[in-house]
């Protein structure tokens, strides 16, 4: 009985991250009256400094309502629509005179318990993020080569999937045994 109590009790947290952003994503989905698959982690995480979770959260929703823009359909009342309304703002960095989206200050105040929800997630799995972001990126630069499954040292042996030219750039090691998957 022990055993069973145990096992209901372990949570994968990529099951858990994975939850988050789907829920972030069917949330504005609903607000905008659109639809359509989650992006990838690469997508949603692109620019977001993983350091500071609160505004690592508000980039993670502009990824997403940028994403949604481009969803909206020709006959939506969204369509046509300036940015503003869907809560984004340009804002202008001095030193790169570069552009980028951010959230208007009613879109934070809109959206504050999902970007609270968001940035506690992205604060206890930043290094997840980054792993899966960055295989994620391995990954789609070789997309002809070939696949090894690999294997670590715990028991039951923990298995992934990479292409061989990743093993030659870097050693991967298990968080559980911290061994290398080989």
């Amino acid at each position: 009985m022990m055993a069973a109590e145990a096992f209901e009790q372990i949570v994968d947290p990529v099951e858990l991250l994975n939850g988050i952003l789907e829920r972030s994503w069917a949330a504005t989905c609903a607000a905008f009256d659109t639809s359509g698959d989650l992006p990838d982690m690469r997508t949603l995480f692109d620019e977001a400094d993983l350091s500071i979770p609160d505004q690592a959260a508000q980039v993670v929703l502009v990824n997403m309502i940028s994403e949604i823009i481009q969803c909206v359909g020709r006959f939506s009342p969204w369509y046509t629509q300036p940015a503003r309304a869907f809560g984004l703002t340009s804002l202008r960095n001095p030193l790169t005179n570069q552009t980028h989206w951010v959230l208007a200050p009613e879109a934070i105040q809109k959206w504050c318990p999902l970007l609270q929800e968001l940035a506690v997630a992205i604060q206890k799995n930043s290094g997840l993020i980054q792993a899966i972001v960055l295989v994620d990126g391995l990954m789609e630069a070789t997309p002809d080569e070939p696949c090894a499954t690999l294997y670590c040292g715990c028991v039951p042996p923990h298995a992934i999937r990479l292409r061989k030219s990743i093993l030659q750039k870097t050693d991967i090691y298990c968080d559980s045994c911290n061994q290398p998957f080989t």
